[in-house]
């Protein structure tokens, strides 16, 4: 793909001054400058005219830095902390070129039965698979892209025949895209005409133990082909980096956020961190949701809890459902149609409060989440508090995420108060007691979330 003629690198004043007030590093030089104005975003008409339809006038950091790179054609490696609108990032470069391949008569979205996209999109969850799929129809229908979405703990023959009517872009899970991908006597997609790949949470993916499927949906998606390679990541360990290096083909490395190769919170998002005896974990929780009663200040505030097991999740629940704070749950333990049905009605706004497991930390990208608690801190996988209080916070609005921490937290306090630090938080003394002798937080020790 050859740039749009708009975009030109830069050195300008203007430039180095973005890019240093956004924690922003580009690791090549010559690249384009940022474009965070979203009427000048490289993208054709119809798609900006829809962008600028969503009540914002600039880009994200992230976006404003990918998105000129990305439509030059390069590979882009992407290092943002979660929140920072990463899916936007990669998902409307991917739209605008399957919508440039089509208007020039290179692609058509079906061919001798079997759908013939020309994207592949990974992430590591169906919550997560869901959205990209929904935000590729709503971005994708001004420019005539269409998107199917392969997940599982969903029938695989209702996707099939979603496939064999055609699409232009397939975003899913590794499981069921590799399910797909293999079926040797009848196959639905034509894999010749495929160009993009896109790894959205490529840290979280590996984790959950998907490295040998993403290497082996690679490998049949493309072989040796030639492709564009989106990888995003919130962190950047050794795994990551092998990964890295085996799908990309001279990419541009964007990190954005002081964290550089490691998590860090959100600044947007205020943390409160209540010391508490083990014994009172649940009185002040009780306190910490008076607000959002009926005729409260905060009530209809939407509102996430995290705890660490299933059966915690559903006493919380039964706990608020009987005192006037009507509340659904998330866990591995509900179907994924319950799961989609939650987190729709989360977002219309006819549930205001969700009690979930590590299960909705990621990927979980409703607008207007107010609030989160920590019930319980992660205890094995500490990463994944970035994660759940990054559900806050999102697309430019602040937000409070309350935590109670207890003596059994003391393993993993260094680690708090450090990302409390980097994200200008205030350390209650309470908590800053527990610091000297800590161990520092150390990625590498995550585990899989629970589902």
């Amino acid at each position: 793909m050859q740039p749009p003629a708009s975009i030109t690198p830069s050195t300008s004043l203007g430039h180095v001054a973005y890019l240093a007030a956004h924690d922003i590093v580009i690791h090549e030089e010559n690249m384009p400058q940022p474009i965070p104005v979203l009427r000048n975003a490289p993208f054709p008409p119809p798609l900006v005219r829809v962008l600028c339809e969503q009540g914002f006038t600039t880009a994200s950091p992230v976006q404003a830095a990918t998105w000129p790179i990305a439509t030059m054609g390069r590979d882009v490696l992407a290092i943002a902390k979660t929140g920072s609108g990463k899916t936007l990032g990669f998902l409307l470069p991917v739209l605008s070129r399957c919508y440039t391949e089509k208007r020039n008569g290179r692609h058509t979205s079906s061919s001798a039965g079997a759908c013939a996209p020309l994207a592949l999109i990974m992430a590591p969850t169906r919550e997560l698979a869901l959205q990209i799929h929904s935000q590729a129809e709503k971005f994708g229908q001004c420019l005539q892209v269409r998107s199917v979405a392969l997940y599982g703990g969903a029938p695989k023959k209702k996707q099939i025949k979603k496939l064999q009517r055609g699409a232009d872009v397939i975003v899913g899970t590794p499981g069921r895209i590799k399910d797909i991908l293999s079926m040797d006597r009848s196959p639905v997609i034509n894999v010749n005409t495929m160009c993009m790949l896109v790894l959205d949470e490529a840290d979280r993916m590996l984790d959950m133990g998907f490295e040998r499927d993403i290497r082996n949906i690679a490998w049949l998606a493309f072989q040796d082909r030639t492709k564009q390679t989106f990888f995003y990541s919130a962190t950047w360990p050794l795994a990551v980096q092998d990964v890295a290096a085996a799908l990309l083909c001279n990419p541009v490395k964007i990190t954005v956020g002081k964290g550089g190769n490691r998590l860090t919170a959100s600044t947007s998002v205020e943390q409160r961190v209540h010391v508490v005896a083990a014994s009172q974990r649940m009185p002040k929780f009780m306190e910490l949701m008076q607000p959002f009663k009926r005729n409260q200040p905060q009530f209809q505030q939407r509102v996430l809890v995290f705890a660490n097991m299933k059966v915690t999740v559903r006493r919380l629940a039964k706990w608020c459902n009987a005192n006037g704070l009507v509340c659904e749950i998330m866990s591995g333990e509900r179907s994924q149609a319950q799961r989609v049905a939650t987190i729709k009605r989360f977002r219309e706004g006819t549930v205001y409060i969700v009690i979930a497991t590590d299960v909705a930390s990621r990927g979980l990208d409703i607008k207007g989440i107010q609030h989160v608690i920590n019930y319980e801190l992660p205890r094995d996988n500490f990463m994944d508090y970035v994660h759940r209080i990054g559900r806050t916070g999102r697309a430019g609005a602040t937000g409070v995420a309350d935590s109670l921490f207890t003596e059994g937290d003391r393993v993993n306090s260094t680690s708090l108060i450090k990302l409390m630090k980097d994200a200008k938080q205030v350390i209650p003394a309470a908590l800053a007691k527990y610091a000297p002798t800590r161990k520092t937080f150390d990625s590498s020790s995550e585990e899989e979330e629970e589902e």
